[in-house]
């Protein structure tokens, strides 16, 4: 073996073996980390991260790993699990980092190492680049091989390109589209293979992730593929493409956008009509009004340095105060146990205020709406496989669905999302919850928002939230999932 490689092998197991040595730093850290408490192990988390070394790395990943309650008084170990994954993302240290790659190559659970493949496209240190080369051929791994794609994309690791080029065939809509943007971000001769799939992709969701990152990755090129976009069959490509329009600033961009008001989808025309307000600074809300003054001001128009503020007028259907827009709507309705709570505000219990909103809202909606509705608490529950169109038969069933009486305890809110999030003919949902998440792969907003936000990639769902609760904490927990789709929130005492 060479000298070199010897003498940092020594190294290397020198400083593994010095940063082994317990400390009572370390042993205070480990001990909150073991906690019933949130308080006390984001203080042990916390520490870790300051520490930053191999041994309070393997203390995070003990938490990582769980997937049972320690005992009846810990909360789920998903609580635990997103408190400590903040602290993972903030580690500096090389080889402490090199303890996550480790758990990346031997751990045998899928989403441990899809969580590790995350983390080091995040530490974004081209070292790691080989591990991540070779994570793409797991077996029965679809959430690893997805993250370690779209992380070998953000290292730009040019030795991956052999094993990414048949993931560009994947059955798998996320994994195929990951690698076909990773290629790209890798080489940019690559970029003709993303703009190809943009236009001929078999998946709307694919053509609609991939139209996202047309903007730092296709330059100059991005209006004539969002502009062709806007002819899509599906609603998801139209709709990204009307996003990236709106930061665009050509007169070109504007017709587009105009153009975009006859969408067949009220969300996209609804969308286009924004963009437009804050792209040209118009507070127009009809789509002749646009026509007409465009068809004026075109010639002369000069764009404002700073972008406009939309203005949002909901139409005379609301949801617990939430403005029913869309024309393709879910509903999902809380059914563990804090909905037998009283509501104060409206002097009921929760369950049954919910189902009375439910009752008027489908009362007042067009039969033009495509509905569905869903209950959750640690299972979920679909009304109908699919959405369905408003009749009154579909809605004294919806109702008789939605009124079934539950015994259930905790909620999975994350599970709820990901079930609405599933249905591609779905553009709108309308969470209902009396707090935060109980339990689930994913409970605080710092997690649940992030993988939402990478789903929303491909599916473009606004979540509109709506909580019965007094608690600044739960609040705060929905209003940021609002938040990351762009939707709106409201609480009730």
């Amino acid at each position: 073996m060479h000298l070199t490689c010897l003498v940092s092998l020594a190294f290397a197991a020198a400083t593994l073996s010095a940063q082994a040595k317990s400390s009572p730093d370390l042993d205070r850290a480990r001990q909150q980390l073991q906690d019933r408490t949130e308080e006390q192990v984001t203080e042990g988390a916390q520490l870790c991260a300051r520490l930053d070394s191999v041994p309070a790395v393997e203390a995070l990943l003990e938490v990582i790993e769980q997937t049972e309650r320690r005992t009846f008084q810990h909360l789920p170990p998903g609580h635990y699990r997103d408190i400590v994954w903040d602290a993972l993302v903030k580690i500096k240290d090389t080889y402490a980092r090199k303890r996550v790659e480790l758990e990346l190559k031997n751990s045998h659970d899928e989403s441990v190492r899809s969580w590790c493949a995350e983390l080091l496209g995040i530490y974004g240190d081209a070292t790691f680049g080989d591990t991540l080369r070779h994570a793409l051929s797991a077996k029965n791994g679809d959430e690893v091989v997805r993250q370690a794609a779209r992380a070998l994309g953000m290292l730009k690791y040019a030795d991956a390109v052999p094993q990414l080029v048949p993931l560009c065939q994947d059955k798998n809509d996320y994994v195929r589209a990951n690698a076909i943007e990773a290629l790209a971000r890798i080489d940019q001769a690559r970029v003709v293979a993303l703009t190809t799939a943009i236009a001929k992709d078999k998946s709307g969701g694919v053509r609609c992730a991939l139209l996202g990152a047309a903007p730092e990755l296709c330059g100059d090129d991005t209006e004539a593929l969002c502009t062709a976009a806007l002819h899509d069959p599906d609603w998801r490509p139209r709709m990204q493409a009307v996003e990236n329009l709106g930061h665009i600033k050509t007169k070109t961009s504007v017709d587009a956008l105009i153009a975009a008001l006859r969408d067949g989808r009220p969300v996209v025309a609804a969308r286009a009509e924004r963009e437009l307000q804050e792209l040209t600074g118009q507070p127009i809300k009809q789509r002749e009004m646009w026509e007409k003054w465009w068809a004026d001001n075109r010639a002369a128009f000069a764009f404002p340095e700073k972008r406009g503020v939309a203005k949002h007028e909901g139409g005379t259907v609301a949801y617990n105060g939430v403005p029913v827009d869309s024309d393709h709507v879910a509903f999902l309705i809380d059914k563990s146990v804090q909905m037998r709570a009283t509501l104060q505000s409206k002097g009921m219990p929760k369950e049954e205020a919910a189902q009375q909103e439910l009752q008027q809202v489908l009362v007042k909606l067009s039969d033009k709406i495509t509905f569905n509705v869903f209950d959750y608490d640690i299972e979920v529950r679909a009304f109908a496989k699919k959405a369905v169109p408003l009749t009154p038969k579909s809605r004294e069933r919806a109702l008789a669905f939605a009124g079934e009486k539950s015994d259930g305890k905790e909620k999975d809110i994350w599970q709820a999302l990901v079930t609405v999030v599933d249905d591609p003919t779905l553009d709108t949902a309308y969470l209902l919850s009396s707090g935060e998440p109980d339990t689930g792969l994913y409970v605080h907003w710092n997690r649940v928002t992030r993988h939402l936000a990478d789903l929303n990639r491909f599916h473009k769902v606004t979540v509109h939230a709506i909580a019965y609760t007094d608690s600044e904490w739960f609040r705060d927990q929905l209003l940021k999932i609002a938040e990351v789709t762009g939707g709106e929130f409201q609480w009730f005492k």
